[in-house]
C-alpha cells in the first residue's frame, strides 16, 4: 500500500501536507507531537477519513484492522459478545481456532465472561486490538495500543504485536507517545511534525551512531563547546552537557579543553536511542 501526495485540511488549514510513503510487511512506527497529524495518516489509511487530496493506493483484497483512540465496544456486554458480534461482521468470519489463538495470545481467556464497562483501560485496549485482528488483516492501523498498561503487561502485548506480524506477514503502523515501545519493535520509522512527514528511517541505522558527553559545571560547558567546534562538526551543547560523534578516541579532545583548564566532572559513552534522534530532528528542523 502506498499513499500519494496526500493532504487533508480542516477550515482552510492543512493538518497532513503532501504525505508519500508506503507500508509494507513489518512494523513501521509513526512518531510525533500531539496534533502532529498522525492519527489522521490513520484514520486515512482506514478509510474512516475518505475525503482528502492526493491518492492511497490500497492494491486488491486489501483487508485493515485498527485500534484508534479508545476501541469501541459494547460496555454493557461481555468480552466474548463483543468478539462473536465484531467477528459475524466481517464477511469471512473468524474461525474458532483462530479466536482461540488471538484470546491466549493476549491473555484474555481469564476476562472474557465480565462486562466489558468492568474492564481497566488495558484490558480493553488488549480486547481492542483481538478485535482488530479478527478479519486477519493485511494491515494492522494502531494508535497507542499500549495505553493504560503497566510496563510488563506493555512489553508483553508489544511482543506479540510483533509475532503477529512476522507470523501472519501483516504490515503494521503504530504510533506511541512512549518512544521506547515503538523502538523496541519498529523495523524502520516515519516521523511527522505539523503535517509533513519524513522519509523512513531503518531502525537499525538510526541507533547504529555512538556518542561521548562531557558533563561540565555549567559555565564551563559553554566554553568547552566553542574550543570544540573548532575541530568537531557533530557536536551538541544542552545545559551543562556537551555531546559529540564517538570515533574509537577522544583523548585529542579532552586534552585540547585541558589546556585551557576546563576539566568535565564526568563522560558517558552511548548509543543513539529514538528519543535522541527524533529531538535532533526537531531540533535542526528536519521535520518541518
Amino acid at each position: 500500500m502506498e499513499l500519494l501526495n496526500v493532504s487533508k485540511k480542516y477550515g482552510g488549514n492543512y493538518v497532513l501536507e503532501n504525505a508519500t510513503f508506503d507500508l509494507n510487511p513489518g512494523v513501521t512506527g509513526l512518531i510525533g507531537r500531539n496534533g502532529a497529524g498522525k492519527t489522521t495518516v490513520m484514520k486515512i489509511i482506514c478509510e474512516i477519513i475518505q475525503k482528502h487530496e492526493g491518492r492511497v493506493n490500497r492494491g486488491e483484497n486489501f483487508t485493515v484492522g485498527y485500534l484508534i483512540e479508545e476501541p469501541k465496544l459494547y460496555r454493557h456486554k461481555s468480552g466474548w459478545y463483543n468478539i462473536k458480534y465484531f467477528s459475524s461482521v466481517y464477511k469471512s468470519a473468524a474461525d474458532k481456532a483462530y479466536i482461540d489463538y488471538l484470546v491466549d495470545a493476549l491473555d484474555m481467556r481469564g476476562y472474557l465472561k465480565r462486562k466489558v464497562g468492568k474492564y481497566s483501560m488495558g484490558m480493553r485496549q488488549k480486547l481492542g486490538l483481538v478485535i482488530a485482528m479478527l478479519n486477519k488483516p493485511k494491515y494492522l492501523i494502531l494508535d497507542e495500543p499500549t495505553n493504560g498498561m503497566d510496563p510488563d503487561g506493555s512489553i508483553d502485548v508489544l511482543k506479540i504485536i510483533q509475532e503477529f506480524s512476522r507470523k501472519f506477514d501483516i504490515s503494521v503502523l503504530i504510533s506511541s507517545h512512549k518512544l521506547e515501545d515503538i523502538e523496541m519493535i519498529a523495523d524502520d520509522i516515519l516521523f511527522i511534525e505539523k503535517g509533513r512527514l519524513s522519509e523512513k528511517v531503518l531502525i537499525n541505522e538510526l541507533k547504529s551512531g555512538t556518542y561521548i558527553e562531557f558533563i561540565f559545571d555549567e559555565d564551563e560547558a559553554r566554553q568547552a563547546f566553542e574550543i570544540l567546534s573548532e575541530s568537531v562538526q557533530d557536536l551538541e551543547l544542552k545545559g551543562n552537557v556537551v555531546r559529540m560523534s564517538y570515533n574509537g578516541d577522544f583523548s585529542m579532545y579532552l586534552e585540547r579543553i585541558a589546556k585551557s583548564g576546563l576539566f568535565p566532572v564526568d563522560m558517558n559513552k552511548k548509543t543513539t536511542s529514538l528519543k535522541d534522534y527524533y529531538f535532533k530532528m526537531i531540533d535542526q528542523g528536519e521535520v518541518k
